[in-house]
């Protein structure tokens, strides 16, 4: 059966159709919105390169009952000096400034880092330059880098931005640079881009209020750093001072240990558990579908079940009724994915315009071709698991009873046809035999009768009504 005889025949059943679709659209748009959250938030890798190198060195102080403290700066001079396993370290910070000069006061997201941060991400300049080293060393001038938002809101996308000095919570800042709009800050959208300018000797024990990420060197491992970690901890202890009113054995009881992980599973945090079990649960949803649907099909089927046993009776094949019945199932489910495509369409929109707080990534979440692929995929697959039942009942053993109902029904009509043909025949053999015993019969009273008229004749005893002369005469001969 063609594609638009099965078309044709589905919207000649609209009502059907219509339920089919819309059960089906509900539970496959669930199932495509949720997975666009994780496939944005948990799939997808990081927007730097070689991501899977970015680890977070984070600590836990299980002597005061802290599970995740942060980095310092004693331990970030540490590790990047004296680290074997490390081919950067960086260490950044988020906070806001106070922009005044340009129009109105306002307060802005900023992120101050250290000179390496930028580059360890991969990040180009659009117009300027990043950060150098004298930039972030103590007694240098004051610089700064905009965001590309920032730059086109405040500044119009002016390029002579570049080298303007701009008010910063007082202190004039020089513009040295301009990030492209690519670049992306993990979950954070600062406006301005500050050097840190850490000054190594006046760094003692303490200040965990920092973050710091690290670049792995090739080939090694996350198990690798934390051994390296552990190795280097007593090491910035015992390097740097504490602050006064501190005592090194407040460190020491503290019982730093490390705490790494990926820069993508610091991001997501427990979030990803929270997506499968909800994708788990989506996923029964679409089950409850299928098994609407099928149901659906199981009805229609049964109220089909004489004209596939014509159909069969006619020659056509078990493997042809279920192509037909798998055909018609897998249209559904595509037609149905198509109006779900719609549905997820929606709900991604109004996730992002709601914008949840505890869901990272948000900007990651769309509509983009993987998801498509995904739903295509689900479609199919649920088109032909609510299409296989109908298909293992009714062109399975079914289909040969109908089949043997089929060929009942032949040999009753052309046993009904055999005998009329013969009644027929026998009926003008009658005919023919009376036809030819009628004739005999005429014929045979037809000679009777001509003998009969000549010995009557002779005999005189049929009179034929005419007058004869009494004398015959002498020129008759001759007449």
């Amino acid at each position: 059966m063609r594609l638009n005889q099965i078309l044709r025949r589905l919207l000649q059943l609209p009502v059907f159709t219509t339920v089919a679709v819309l059960t089906l659209a509900i539970g496959i748009g669930a199932n495509a919105a949720i997975f666009s959250v994780i496939e944005g938030v948990l799939l997808k890798p990081l927007p730097y390169p070689h991501a899977d190198e970015l680890v977070v060195l984070d600590h836990s102080a299980p002597g005061v009952g802290m599970k995740s403290i942060g980095a310092a700066p004693f331990q970030y001079f540490t590790y990047r000096e004296d680290g074997r396993v490390f081919q950067d370290v960086a260490m950044w910070q988020s906070d806001t400034e106070s922009v005044t000069g340009l129009a109105e006061p306002e307060e802005v997201r900023s992120l101050i880092v250290t000179e390496r941060l930028l580059p360890m991400l991969g990040a180009m300049p659009a117009l300027g330059r990043l950060f150098t080293k004298q930039d972030d060393s103590p007694g240098s001038s004051d610089t700064m880098i905009l965001t590309a938002g920032y730059w086109r809101t405040r500044f119009g996308g002016d390029p002579s931005a570049i080298g303007r000095r701009v008010l910063v919570n007082g202190r004039a800042r020089e513009i040295v640079g301009v990030l492209p709009d690519s670049f992306k800050f993990l979950d954070q959208k600062p406006a301005l881009i500050l050097p840190m300018r850490l000054d190594r000797a006046k760094v003692f024990l303490g200040q965990f209020s920092y973050t710091a990420v690290a670049r792995l060197k090739p080939g090694a491992t996350l198990d690798q750093a934390t051994v390296e970690v552990a190795r280097l901890t007593p090491v910035a202890l015992n390097r740097f001072p504490p602050f006064e009113g501190f005592s090194l054995k407040m460190f020491e009881d503290a019982k730093l240990q490390p705490n790494l992980r990926l820069l993508k599973t610091d991001l997501i945090g427990d979030v990803g558990r929270v997506l499968w079990v909800l994708m788990g649960t989506i996923a029964m949803v679409l089950l409850i579908a299928c098994a609407n649907v099928a149901n659906l099909l199981l009805v229609r089927a049964e109220g089909r079940q004489q004209e596939l046993a014509v159909r069969a009776a006619l020659g056509a094949s078990r493997g042809r009724i279920a192509y037909e019945l798998l055909a018609e199932s897998v249209i559904l489910g595509l037609v149905g994915g198509i109006a779900g495509l719609g549905l997820a369409y929606v709900a991604v929109r109004a996730l992002i315009a709601l914008a949840p707080g505890n869901l990272p990534r948000l900007d990651n979440i769309a509509i983009d071709p993987t998801v498509l692929l995904f739903t295509s995929a689900i479609s199919i697959l649920a088109g032909l698991l609510f299409g296989a039942i109908p298909v293992f009942k009714y062109a399975g053993p079914h289909v040969a009873d109908g089949l043997r109902l089929a060929q009942v029904i032949a040999d009753g009509v052309a046993a009904h046809a055999d005998i009329a043909a013969e009644r027929q025949i026998s009926v003008l053999c009658v005919a023919e035999i009376g036809g030819q015993a009628g004739g005999c019969q005429q014929a045979k009273r037809a000679q009777e009768d001509r003998a009969g008229g000549k010995r009557g004749n002779r005999r005189g005893l049929v009179d034929p009504g005419l007058t004869l002369p009494a004398a015959v005469p002498a020129h008759a001969d001759a007449l």
